[in-house]
Parts: C-alpha cells; structure tokens; sequence
C-alpha cells in the first residue's frame, strides 16, 4: 500500500509539473554557450575571465543572442575541466570574483540578455572540503554527503566503486572520473544486504538536497537566471528505467524553485525529453547521447567517439539517411509539445566535435549545417565559435582531464576575434594560452565576417533575426516533416502558424537533388537561404517540386 501511494504521488507529481507554464521570456530565447577559459581573456594570462566575457556582450546581443550559459565558474580543483567543484559559492579565481560575476549579470540585464550558469549538482571534486571531511574515520556532518561502503578487506561491489588510501575504510562511489566522488542523494530502491544504500528519505541525503537548494538560491539571489545541469538524471542511484526516483527529487526541488524563482529555467543534460521535462526542466539538451544521439549523430556527427568515419547526412558526400532520424525527432517533438518545455538540440558544445571539421570546413558548408539548429521550434542552442565557422583544432593537446572516450581539448580552444596576436582573445605569450589558437592561415575570425556580406557570422546574425520576426520560424510555430524520407536529399521539413507557411529545404550533398512534396499552396516564395540563385521551386496542382543545386539551404515562403 505504501509503494502504491508513493507511485500515485509521483504520478501527480509528474503531472502537476508538466502543466506549468513557462518563463515568457523563453519563448524568444537564443542561447549562446560560452567556454570561459577560451572565449575572452582581459588580464593576459592565456585564460579566459569574466570580465572578458564582459567586454564582449555587445557583441554576442549583435549576433542576435539575448541568453548566455556559461560552462562551470566556480572554483574547481581543474582534473575535468571545471566540472570538479571544490566550492560552490565562489567563483574560480581564474575567472576573477564572485563581484565579476555580479558585475557581469547585470551589465547583460542591462543589455537584454539572461545568463544562465552551469551547476554540477551530481558530484565534487575530492579536493572538496566536504569530501576531505567525509573521508576521515570519524563521523562528522560530511560523512553520509557521500556513498561509502564499510570495509575495504573485500571485493569492491563494482566497477564505479574507488580504491583509494582514506583514513575512512571504506570505497566510495564516483560519478564520472575517479576525482568525483558522487555526491549521496540517496538510492531509489535500496538494497537490505547493501548496507551502504541509504534511501531516498534518509539524514545524508536530505541534508544534500537541501545543500543544493542552498547553491541554486545563492546564485539566483545573485541575479543568475537559472542553470543548465550537469549529469542532471545521475543523482539518485540504481534508479529504475524511468528514474522515478530522481524525477521525484527534481519535482521536489522545482516545486520550490518555481514557487521563488518564476522567471527562472533550468535546462538538463539528460536527452530524453520524456523524463526530464516530467521531472521539471524547461530545456532537455537532446545531444550526442541518449535519445537525442539517434537524430543528432546520424544528421551532424562525421564520426564516432573513437574517430571512425560514418555517414552522416550533413556531409558533401550526400550518402546519409533522414528516416530514423526524422521519426525519432518526430516523437520528441510530440512529446515536449505534450509535456510543455522544450527539447533543443544545441549546435554542439565543450563536449562535442564543432560542425566545421573533416568534409565540411566551407562557409557555404557551415550556413547549410547551422540553419538546421535556427529553424527547429525550440530555443536554439549555439556553441561559441560556430557563428564563424570556427574549426576543430585536431592537434590541440589534451587539457585538463579533457580526455574520456576522445579529446574534448579539440573544440574547446579560443574563441578567433581578429587576425591580432593570439587572434585577438590574449595579450600572454602564446605557449601560455590555455589552449593553442587556429594556425591556418586564413582562419576564421569575428573581425573579417563583420565587413564580409557573405560571411557565416552575417548569414547566421541575419538567420536568427529572420527567426525573431517571423512568429512560424519560432518556437510557437508547427513542425512536421514533409519531405520523402526514403529520397532523404533533399530533407524538407514545414514550419507553420495559423495561416503562415514556410518550409525549410536543405542540400549539403555536392551534387544537384530534386525534392517534392505534397501542394500547401498556390506559390512559393524564397525569402532566406546561402544564395537565392542555388535554390528553385516549382509550383503546380501536383505540389511543389525544389531542385538544389549542390551545398545549398532555403527557406520558401508558402502562399494560400
């Protein structure tokens, strides 16, 4: 009887969280993620800062982005990149002071534009405080922050179990790498001969979450307009298959953050729409993995982790598919728009290949491949860099815990402002940057598109505004695909609002392909794309037929 009313209470939970509304401001958001060690540096010690990224706010509200999100600030012990906290309520002093960030928030309020930062809610450096006193034999408030067995004079319970030489004896449980001990939220269904299972309900892990709520206040009070999530489905522990358990930790959290922060959001590393958004995310990040991987490696990814060439669709060599892709982006479509948040699929990010690498390098390329991201109805997601077409740096060596299946070090180098020193991100000595800068010789950067009508960084300025003033391009208009999947180019998809008609037709194969599909309406007028002269439709009671000639994207307009 218990467990049943425990299940009908989370059901009720589920539903209660998917009926809420959203921030209204989100419905025009266009987010840009920012890398902070590699976008700006003002100091010229060859990392990025705050108030680098503050000198450049012009520029990203120029582009058209009016919300930022920020890979971790907060000080970290840097074995992952940031994503190894050792206090949550300081900002790294790489970065500058808790004053820079405020700083920030504020001149970015002023400007229109949100911020959002990135919490790694699911575990800590080992460096942490907290974790330094979990570690030590006697009982202290920090012991059960953490997941300790009792005991190291036997088999270790499993593989995410660490050795290590503690004074505690016990091992404790990592989250990714071993430096990150997970934090103890508790275990969904503890097991009775797994002494070191706390539920959900016990002292540790009530205490944990009420830590969180601490972090996620201290920051919002700040004036931070919410958070992306890191490993946001990781929490609970031996969850079942739908993570009930972590989704009823995230009701509980969201039924206070929404009550205190109405204007705030929170997307979810999570990819699989259905339980994040029923656990209360506004943003579910469909990525490389999980649901999200099957529509965004088989339509973007020229490889797999371990480097093996696949056959993507967009690639000029024009051999990939749409069918899967499609209908797997069909359900998710329905699903969000049933649950009322939002699945954006972002660009790319500091973990994920940027679209400029291996068969696609061009600018026309890069127009074809971004406008993808614009024109789906969510809240698009830019990685910083993308805008110029930035390009993976093969050769850029392996940073700070960069390297897990591949190295992430390669997407993750500066951000290409001029055709200056260290293309213009930092005055230090250039065996001091972070990361090496792009040593092409006519490497992209901010400076040169600005002037170049043809540019990525103008196309994709002009995209986005094109997005903002045509209500069908945006989040509230339709989505459907109406393409032949089976003849995948070119991939056709409609964007609609009441009698608003658009659709979007993509070619990125090096070769002419003729597209048609059923009649919407009597013409078809092209009104954006990489060159109107690339790009035909030809209107009859038939329906509309497009010929594309090769690496061209278009945007028609459909008249009743």
């Amino acid at each position: 009887m218990k467990r049943l009313l425990t299940t009908l209470l989370l059901l009720l939970s589920f539903v209660l969280s998917s009926a809420k509304s959203q921030p209204a401001w989100l419905k025009d958001a266009v987010i840009y993620h920012i890398y902070p060690s590699t976008y700006m540096d003002s100091d010229g010690d060859g990392i990025g800062d705050l108030k680098g990224i503050t000198s450049r706010l012009d520029y990203i509200r120029s582009c058209g982005f009016n919300c930022i999100w920020m890979s971790p600030c907060f000080a970290s012990a840097w074995e992952d990149g940031g994503y190894d906290i050792t206090d949550y309520y300081s900002v790294d002093p790489r970065f500058g002071t808790n004053d820079d960030l405020k700083a920030l928030i504020g001149k970015a309020h002023a400007m229109g534009i949100k911020v959002l930062l990135d919490l790694v809610a699911g575990h800590t450096s080992d460096k942490h405080p907290w974790f330094k006193e979990s570690c030590k034999a006697e009982r202290n408030e920090y012991s059960d922050y953490y997941i300790w067995t009792v005991g190291k004079n036997y088999r270790k319970p499993g593989p995410k179990f660490v050795d290590n030489d503690h004074p505690r004896d016990g091992y404790y449980i990592r989250n990714f790498f071993e430096i990150q001990p997970a934090l103890n939220y508790g275990y969904y269904n503890p097991k009775p001969n797994h002494h070191w299972e706390q539920g959900y309900d016990a002292e540790g892990p009530k205490a944990v979450r009420a830590e969180l709520k601490k972090i996620i206040a201290y920051w919002c009070d700040m004036g931070a307009d919410g958070f992306r999530v890191d490993m946001a489905q990781s929490l609970v522990k031996s969850d079942n298959k739908n993570r009930d358990g972590v989704r009823r930790l995230w009701n509980e959290i969201f039924e206070w953050y929404n009550a205190a922060y109405p204007e705030n959001i929170m997307l979810s590393e999570w990819s699989n729409p259905e339980q994040s958004l029923s656990a209360g995310f506004n943003i579910d990040l469909l990525i490389h993995n999980g649901i999200g991987g099957k529509v965004y490696r088989p339509l973007v990814c020229e490889t797999t982790d371990k480097m093996v060439p696949t056959d993507c669709y967009f690639n000029r060599a024009g051999r990939g598919q749409v069918r899967a892709a499609m209908e797997q982006y069909t359900d998710i479509y329905n699903t969000y728009r049933r649950l009322g948040g939002y699945a954006s699929m972002p660009t790319n990010s500091h973990d994920i290949w940027r679209l400029s690498r291996m068969n696609r390098c061009t600018a026309e390329e890069q127009k074809v491949v971004i406008t993808l991201f614009l024109t789906l109805p969510t809240p698009p997601i830019v990685y910083y860099g993308e805008e110029i077409g930035m390009r993976n740096l093969e050769y850029a060596p392996a940073k700070e815990g960069s390297v897990s299946s591949r190295n992430r070090s390669v997407c993750r180098t500066p951000m290409q402002w001029s055709t200056a020193k260290n293309a213009g991100f930092s005055t230090a000595a250039p065996e001091k940057l972070y990361l090496p800068v792009d040593n092409a010789p006519h490497f992209p950067n901010v400076a040169e598109q600005l002037t170049d009508p043809n540019s990525v960084l103008n196309y994709v300025t002009d995209l986005i505004a094109l997005r903002k003033a045509t209500p069908a391009l945006g989040v509230e208009g339709e989505w459907r695909y109406v393409g032949d999947m089976d003849n995948p180019y070119p991939m056709i998809y409609a964007r609609t609002l009441g009698e608003e008609q658009y659709v979007v037709v993509f070619n990125p194969a090096d070769r002419t392909v003729s597209g048609s599909i059923a009649p919407m309406g009597k013409r078809a007028e092209w009104v954006f794309g990489n060159n109107r002269s690339l790009a035909k439709c030809k209107t009859n009671r038939a329906g509309h037929t497009f010929t594309m000639q090769p690496i061209s994207v278009a945007i028609f307009k459909i008249g009743r």
